[in-house]
């Protein structure tokens, strides 16, 4: 039985853990396994709004096709989709993937049909004349699960009355709906809606949302934690962006976490956490019996404590260029006599954290105060709204000073170990380094 109302088609997302779904009117004679299916005109937005693992291979040598980007590895990314029919049942595509071709320059939907239990019809290009008009709408859950639903002119009478949608800000052929509040609202206005509400409210006790449950929270993560709380976002480390699209942080102080990748070449990458901490660690300052592995990793700048300097292999800062081979790209901390690599990230895990969660972010500044019953924030406008970013951005801010490693690895004395692998941003010139690091910073208060 086809879907004839959108609040049918929007329960159908709710039960399966969406929040915000993307749509696409298909083209009449295009959009089909064979042609591909083009969401976007570059591949940083989307891997936002769909959780990937991102994946590179050699640039195009092609001297023929225009925009042809040589010196620059080509990215896809893969999708954790699932098509769903109209009762809601979902069947999973594990070929699934996002493929930027830069020359034209676009995105496509590929390998839906690969390996893939059911799929609809109306998505071969040998049936899809029967089905007239089709839109496809994608949404992801909070488990990073992408899921994809296919209505059509002729199963479907809501195609003949689908609303106009807001666009995504992403793609300009995806429209965006939410499926928990008004219908056309678009997630970004949302977010801001949200956090006027939560600055205007004042302070706030220090909590965590664990599991749906809010229960009080001491420690140096009040801040984001108590600020997740209050958009209704659980404690996680999830694939997915925060809530509406957005990876929200909360800071205060001189620097904020970006992300915590673990090195994954060199000793670090090669040896046990235990084994790296016996040849690398130094004994506390703290004359706790503890050991650890810290300290301020800047690019070019030697760190004397360990003999490390921190560098991006596979870049050249004066022409801007990176190697065309993805194995030569990667972040390296070396040591500056014998040239061990120590500690390496190769240019995948840097993409596959980075993009995942931070193509769009919204950073708040927060204060905090001790009261009677525990620790308090309050979050202050303007925050800064960021958008655009990609591996490259994030390359280019390691190779010049402006995000560094921080590490605070540990082996305390009772042998327990704390792994922090972070990397960090000052926030004296906060909005000067999200600008090399998002196409668009917007202060928004």
């Amino acid at each position: 039985m086809g879907i004839a109302t959108l609040g049918e088609f929007k329960e159908l997302f709710r039960r399966a853990g969406v929040r915000t779904v993307y749509v696409k009117h298909l083209a009449t004679k295009q959009d089909n396994e064979k042609n591909q299916v083009v969401l976007a005109s570059e591949m940083n937005g989307l891997v936002n709004l769909f959780p990937a693992r991102m994946a590179l291979r050699a640039a195009s040598q092609s001297r023929k096709k225009r925009n042809s980007s040589a010196g620059r590895p080509i990215a896809e990314a893969g999708l954790d989709f699932f098509w769903m029919d109209r009762s809601g049942a979902r069947f999973h595509a594990p070929r699934t993937r996002l493929i930027e071709y830069f020359q034209y320059p676009e995105v496509r939907l590929s390998g839906f049909l690969d390996r893939c239990q059911w799929a609809p019809d109306a998505i071969r290009r040998d049936k899809q004349a029967a089905f007239g008009q089709r839109i496809l709408a994608m949404g992801a859950n909070s488990a990073g699960e992408v899921v994809g639903l296919l209505l059509t002119e002729a199963e479907d009478a809501l195609v003949a009355d689908f609303p106009d949608l807001t666009p995504s800000g992403v793609s300009g052929v995806l429209g965006v709906l939410s499926t928990t509040i008004g219908a056309t609202t678009a997630p970004r206005e949302l977010l801001i809606s949200d956090l006027r509400g939560i600055v205007a409210s004042g302070w706030h006790a220090s909590v965590r949302n664990k599991g749906g449950k809010i229960v009080p929270f001491s420690g140096n993560q009040g801040a984001g934690y108590t600020l997740e709380a209050a958009l209704g976002v659980e404690t996680n480390a999830l694939k997915a962006p925060d809530i509406h699209g957005y990876e929200v942080k909360s800071y205060r102080g001189s620097k904020i976490s970006l992300m915590t990748p673990t090195a994954d070449c060199g000793a670090e990458g090669e040896m046990g956490f235990r084994e790296f901490m016996d040849e690398f660690a130094k004994p506390s300052t703290k004359g706790d019996g503890s050991a650890r592995f810290v300290g301020l990793f800047r690019a070019g700048k030697l760190n004397k404590t360990h003999g490390l300097v921190l560098g991006v292999a596979g870049y050249d800062p004066g022409t801007d260029r990176f190697s065309a081979a993805p194995e030569d790209v990667r972040v390296e901390l070396r040591h500056h006599e014998t040239g061990r690599l120590v500690s390496g990230w190769s240019l995948e895990k840097l993409a596959n954290s980075w993009n995942s969660k931070h193509a769009a972010a919204v950073y708040v500044r927060a204060e905090a105060r001790t009261a009677p019953k525990g620790d308090e924030y309050r979050f202050l406008q303007p925050w800064l709204m960021c958008e655009g970013t990609d591996i490259w951005r994030l390359l280019r801010a390691i190779a010049v000073g402006r995000v560094y490693y921080d590490p605070a690895h540990t082996i305390y004395a009772d042998g327990s170990a704390k792994v922090r692998p972070q990397w960090r941003v000052g926030t004296s010139k906060f909005e000067e380094s999200l600008r090399e690091l998002y196409a668009r910073v917007e202060a928004v208060g």
